[in-house]
């Protein structure tokens, strides 16, 4: 089994998504766990939409506040439908649109209940989960609009934390069962079964009581790491919008190179450093698997990448 995880640079728009998409659909194997953060932006989006509806205002300001967090909800939803737009044009395409639909309105019900009240973390996630519900699930939707089978995984099912809101210490012996009596329920081939592919959101998870927590910022790595380690996958692929690991920042040096093969230690040193490529969580799991961790481009599959591994 494969685990691939693509950032939110990956799956900005319809045009990144097919990229995407075909990157999956080219691989030896169909045995792939597909993990996927929200569409560029949109994190940074919500956050925005919950500050935005908690905060307090004189009555001669509510107007205006309402006016502005109705219109940053109906963009967040705009880009959404947009892509279903463009990437689903079968009779399936008013279907997800009314699923979807409800997605909003679960969304929309959360805004309205924090309105006007102080903004706990509790909230906060809730709303942020939306980022990666809203593409996972479309993504599994365009997936089978190209006529391949494909599950959507709600993450916060199989994901399990402390209640530590917004930074959540993920329960590593529950989750790991989960995932592994999920996957193997399923059947696939790494369970002696069929390929199949399945699509989740990164960065969420649950309570036992089933209240919704984030891994932090970045933490979609992380999910795809602790995936493969539960279902003892035989890599783990981050793709992002650059070739791997650099020396530098290739955007403030061009004399960076690549780093085509490092150790778990060295890299989550780079990453605890400032190295924004990969989540400094995501090594532990892989590592006491012995996974693989490869890092590639969804911008440029052909390069080489970066292996991190026990060298």
């Amino acid at each position: 089994m494969k685990i691939m995880k693509f950032g939110g640079s990956s799956v900005a728009n319809a045009e990144n998504i097919n990229k995407v998409i075909d990157i999956v659909l080219e691989q030896k194997i169909n045995d792939i766990v597909i993990v996927v953060s929200a569409l560029g932006g949109i994190t940074d989006n919500l956050v925005m939409l919950a500050n935005l509806a908690s905060k307090p205002v004189c009555a001669c300001g509510e107007k205006k506040k309402n006016e502005e967090s109705k219109k940053l909800f109906e963009s967040i939803c705009e880009r959404h439908d947009k892509v279903i737009g463009e990437l689903i044009v079968s009779e399936k395409k008013m279907k997800v649109l009314k699923e979807i639909s409800k997605k909003y309105g679960e969304l929309e019900e959360i805004i309205k209940n924090i309105s006007g009240k102080e903004l706990s973390k509790q909230s906060l996630d809730a709303v942020m989960s939306f980022g990666e519900l809203l593409s996972s699930f479309i993504i599994s939707e365009v997936i089978r609009e190209r006529g391949v089978p494909c599950e959507f995984v709600d993450s916060r099912d199989i994901i399990k934390t402390d209640n530590n809101f917004g930074n959540a210490e993920v329960d590593i012996k529950k989750s790991y069962q989960l995932i592994s009596e999920y996957f193997s329920a399923r059947g696939g081939s790494a369970f002696g079964g069929k390929n199949y592919l399945s699509v989740m959101g990164g960065f969420i998870a649950s309570t036992k009581n089933g209240e919704t927590t984030t891994l932090s910022r970045g933490g979609s790595d992380y999910t795809a790491s602790l995936v493969g380690a539960a279902v003892d996958a035989s890599v783990v692929e981050i793709w992002t919008d650059v070739d791997g690991l650099m020396t530098a920042d290739p955007r403030k040096f061009k004399d960076a190179v690549l780093i085509p093969e490092i150790s778990y230690e060295k890299a989550e040193e780079m990453a605890l450093a400032g190295a924004k490529v990969i989540h400094p969580r995501t090594m532990k799991p892989a590592k006491l698997k012995n996974i693989i961790i490869l890092i590639k481009n969804t911008f440029n599959p052909q390069a080489l990448g970066t292996k991190i591994y026990n060298k």
